[in-house]
């Protein structure tokens, strides 16, 4: 196995609130890994420790066999969309990408630039200031920013909110190409048909623990299910 994401035994909690409890999960090179789970599971805090942005309270989280506080060597693997996006809304599309091009170093970024803004169609809207952009532009902004870097592997938490049908059919073709080129993508969704259409594993928790993973026909197995919204109800009201 080639796992390069490893969580052990991580926990957080914010007060008195335990928002992840003792989670431990791994993910191995080239999955595109679905990360379901009920409002308030705990799959935002989650992901936001798995990409180094909060520190557990306790547990270790390697990403390419380093440790996740490394933060030099891990920023050059992963790229993130988070479900606070922080944009800037004074610059342009073109403008918000350079401003992390240039953080990361990114040679022949206008090259890197334009063919990102290409992908995620907003070629036409990169002079637009990102004030008057929509909430699904803001989203594929987003994902051309988590992107900027060539990364090896993906974090992104709710990637299609705000996007019409058609914008959410672009951005699971581009997934699933980039996907098919050896990106590691860990994906977490509320849509249960976009991660059977796309997942090839799927881990569920509940209450900051985890429940289940494995492929969506091992899933099915263990609930005697085969529509992945009966399995994860199945498996989050469990008692």
């Amino acid at each position: 196995m080639n796992e390069v994401i490893v969580a052990k035994n991580i926990s957080k909690s914010y007060r008195d609130i335990k928002a992840v409890d003792n989670l431990s999960l791994s993910v191995e090179k080239g999955d595109f890994f679905g990360f379901l789970g009920p409002n308030g599971a705990g799959k935002t805090t989650t992901i936001r420790m798995l990409a180094g942005v909060l520190n557990p309270d306790k547990g270790t989280i390697l990403i390419n066999n380093h440790d996740v506080k490394d933060k030099q060597n891990v920023s050059k693997v992963i790229g993130v969309l988070s479900e606070s996006r922080g944009f800037y809304d004074w610059m342009n599309g073109e403008e918000y990408l350079s401003f992390f091009a240039e953080l990361y170093g990114i040679a022949n970024k206008e090259q890197v630039i334009s063919s990102l803004l290409e992908k995620v169609g907003l070629a036409e809207r990169k002079h637009t200031a990102i004030g008057t952009y929509s909430r699904g532009m803001k989203q594929r902004l987003g994902l051309a920013k988590a992107l900027i870097n060539n990364p090896e592997i993906l974090f992104l938490d709710e990637p299609t909110i705000g996007l019409d049908p058609q914008g959410q059919e672009d951005i699971q073709k581009l997934l699933k190409t980039l996907n098919q080129r050896g990106v590691t993508i860990f994906y977490s969704s509320h849509l249960l048909h976009e991660v059977s259409y796309l997942c090839s594993v799927i881990a569920v928790i509940n209450e900051g623990r985890l429940v289940a993973k494995g492929t969506l026909n091992e899933l099915q197995d263990q609930t005697g299910s085969k529509d992945l919204k009966n399995i994860f109800f199945a498996l989050t009201n469990h008692k």
